[in-house]
């Protein structure tokens, strides 16, 4: 039965509307709290020259999904299978065809995340050569209930939103790359273009949702928000070298918190940090986020097959 399916298997690249909906179709049946919009995936294959969408079939069914990208100096990737497709040889198969691309990006190594609630995809990964190298730990501010805090900016610090403010874009990405440098197990850098199609121009991410922390007119910290159907995600929050544990980070959570519960539209915000991370994790946990280890993601690296 398994022979036959992968006989069946047809991989190709995600280019269409219709295909990028099947990608949806199948993370709604692997991760059904997660719902990225075709508007954003359509903006990602845009944007990204670099970037592989692939969906798996069966029989016109898709079964599979995975991307792939240069990212540093490792391939970053991902594969999701149907529940009742695992165990076929499909994962496998999947894994193949990203190394193939990988390899075409001159990397020979690739690196995902996996639920720290799924042993069997970290087992699959691990069978292949693939080891622990970090975690992302999760973590959820339940919105219900709550009023807008007070954003409690330290002294000379304004509190800005990007809808405000559209052109301090130069400014927050030189905080974002110190972020970026900063922040343990991180592969690599973003260029300017990479920083901006995905903080800037990504649909998600919404200009009354960003906020901006100045010091007369310079850009010493930023946050930004990822909105997804009743949650929104908390994306980095950069604070600049010489301003760090000062309250700039803080002041620019709570205005995050602040914005989301004043649009009425969202149940709860969502984090996660690095686990060495810990002065962001203790900041997080002060402004009343608690652990989600559902959402919890555990960071593997590996070597192309």
């Amino acid at each position: 039965m398994h022979a036959n399916e992968l006989s069946q298997l047809a991989i190709a690249p995600a280019e269409t509307d219709a295909d990028l909906e099947a990608m949806i179709h199948v993370r709604s049946l692997v991760t059904p709290e997660a719902h990225p919009a075709v508007e954003n995936l359509r903006h990602n294959l845009d944007s990204k020259e670099e970037l592989d969408y692939l969906v798996a079939r069966v029989d016109e069914e898709p079964v599979a999904c995975a991307f792939v990208e240069p990212w540093g100096s490792v391939a970053a990737a991902d594969i999701a299978v149907v529940p009742e497709h695992r165990r076929r040889g499909v994962g496998s198969a999947m894994l193949a065809e990203i190394s193939r691309r990988a390899r075409g990006f001159g990397k020979d190594a690739i690196q995902g995340e996996v639920k720290e609630s799924d042993p069997d995809s970290r087992a699959f990964l691990e069978r292949r050569g693939f080891a622990q190298v970090g975690a992302e730990k999760a973590l959820v501010l339940e919105l219900e209930g709550l009023e807008p805090p007070e954003i409690d900016a330290p002294e000379g610090v304004r509190i800005v939103s990007r809808a405000e403010e559209p052109d301090r874009l130069e400014g927050m990405y030189a905080v974002a790359v110190q972020a970026d440098e900063d922040i343990p197990g991180a592969t690599g850098v973003q260029t300017f273009d990479q920083w901006r199609a995905q903080e800037i121009d990504k649909p998600a991410k919404r200009p009354e949702l960003c906020f901006i922390a100045l010091v007369g007119e310079e850009v010493v910290g930023y946050a930004a928000l990822h909105a997804s159907g009743g949650e929104c995600f908390n994306a980095l929050t950069a604070t600049r070298r010489d301003w760090r544990r000062r309250g700039v980070g803080s002041a620019l959570k709570r205005a995050e918190i602040a914005a989301v519960i004043r649009t009425g539209r969202y149940r709860r915000l969502l984090t996660e940090s690095e686990e060495r991370n810990e002065p962001m994790r203790r900041l997080n946990e002060k402004l009343g986020y608690v652990p989600a280890p559902e959402w919890s993601m555990v960071v593997m690296r590996g070597p192309v097959v």
